[in-house]
C-alpha cells in the first residue's frame, strides 16, 4: 500500500447507486503527502532506470549533496520535469496541478477495493497531463480468465464554479474520445507475454464499451480544494452513458490548498534533480 494512501483520509459509499470515493488531506500532512508524490513520480517515470532513480533520490533526500553530472541531469530534466518545468521556467498551474491530480488518481485507485477487488493492472497516468490519450484504466480479474474494466477521466478543479461543472467536463470528454482512449490501452496487449487470456482482454476493450458490455465500465476523478462546493457533484455521471449505474465509479479528492500540494511536489522533484533554490 503506497504512502501517499495511507495518508488521505478516504470514505467510500455507494448511495448512488455506484462507488464513490472521497478522500481528504490534512493540513499537517502536506509536506509528507508532497514527498510521497514525488517519489511516485519518479518510480513511474525512472523506474527502469534504476541508477538515475537512485541519483534523484539520493540528491532529494539530501539537496546539499554534490553536483549531479551533466548527462544525468539532461536525462533527469527530460525524465522527470514534463508538466513540472525547472525553477526558471516553472510549469503553467493548470499542466502541474493536473500531473498531481493524476498521481493522486492513481495511488488511490491502485490501493482502495471500491467493489471489484484491488485492480490487477492500472494504466497511466499519462507523462504528460495534457496528452490526447485517455488519463487512466483499471483493470479487474473476474474469475480465472475474465475480467472487467474502467476508463478514467482525472481533471483538476481550479475555478469556482461547482465541482459538478468539472466533472460534467470530464463526462463529455470520455464521451468523445472513448474510442480513441481505448484503442490506445489496446496496444498494452503487445506488452503481455505471461497471459494470452488478458493479452485479448485487452484487444477487446473498445468493443466491449461500444456495446455497453457489463465487463466495461467508466470513473471520474477530481482533485480540487477543500473550500470547493462539491455539493452531488457526481450527481449526473450516469446520464452521460449507456451503462447500468454500477459500471460507474467516482473519485472526489480535497486537498486544504491543492495549490500548496503541488508546489510542494514541484520542490520535491527539483530537489532530487539538483535544481531546487528553496531552503
Amino acid at each position: 500500500m503506497s504512502n501517499l494512501f495511507n495518508l488521505l483520509n478516504s470514505e467510500l459509499s455507494d448511495t448512488s447507486g455506484f462507488p464513490q470515493i472521497q478522500c481528504r488531506l490534512d493540513s499537517a500532512d502536506v509536506d509528507t503527502a508532497a514527498g510521497a508524490i514525488a517519489e511516485a513520480i519518479a518510480s513511474k517515470r525512472l523506474g527502469q532506470m534504476q541508477r538515475l532513480h537512485e541519483v534523484w533520490r539520493s540528491r532529494r533526500l539530501d539537496p546539499s549533496g554534490g553536483s549531479i553530472e551533466d548527462g544525468d541531469l539532461r536525462i533527469l530534466k527530460a525524465g522527470l520535469l514534463q508538466n513540472v518545468g525547472t525553477p526558471e521556467n516553472p510549469a503553467a498551474d493548470s499542466h502541474l496541478h493536473g500531473l498531481v491530480a493524476e498521481s493522486i488518481w492513481y495511488e488511490v485507485v491502485a490501493n482502495l477495493d471500491a467493489g471489484l477487488g484491488l485492480p490487477i493492472r492500472v494504466e497511466g497516468h499519462d507523462w504528460s497531463a495534457t496528452d490526447p490519450g485517455g488519463d487512466g484504466l483499471s483493470v479487474y480479474a473476474d474469475g480465472a480468465e475474465n475480467y472487467l474494466f474502467r476508463l478514467w477521466e482525472s481533471k483538476y478543479h481550479g475555478t469556482d464554479s461547482p465541482v459538478k461543472d468539472t466533472v460534467n467536463l470530464a463526462c463529455r470528454q470520455v464521451g468523445l474520445q472513448s474510442l480513441s482512449y481505448l484503442a490506445r490501452f489496446s496496444l498494452v496487449a503487445q506488452q503481455i507475454a505471461d497471459n494470452e487470456a488478458l493479452a485479448r482482454f485487452y484487444g477487446t476493450l473498445a468493443d466491449l464499451w461500444v456495446d455497453c458490455d457489463p465487463a466495461a465500465g467508466v470513473g471520474i476523478s477530481v482533485g480540487a480544494g477543500s473550500d470547493a462546493d462539491v455539493n452531488d457533484c457526481f450527481g449526473n455521471l450516469t446520464s452521460y452513458f449507456d451503462f447500468d449505474s454500477a459500471q460507474h465509479q467516482a473519485q472526489l479528492h480535497l486537498i486544504g490548498d491543492f495549490g500548496k500540494l503541488a508546489r510542494r511536489v514541484q520542490a520535491e522533484l527539483w530537489k532530487g534533480c539538483g535544481l531546487w533554490i528553496g531552503h
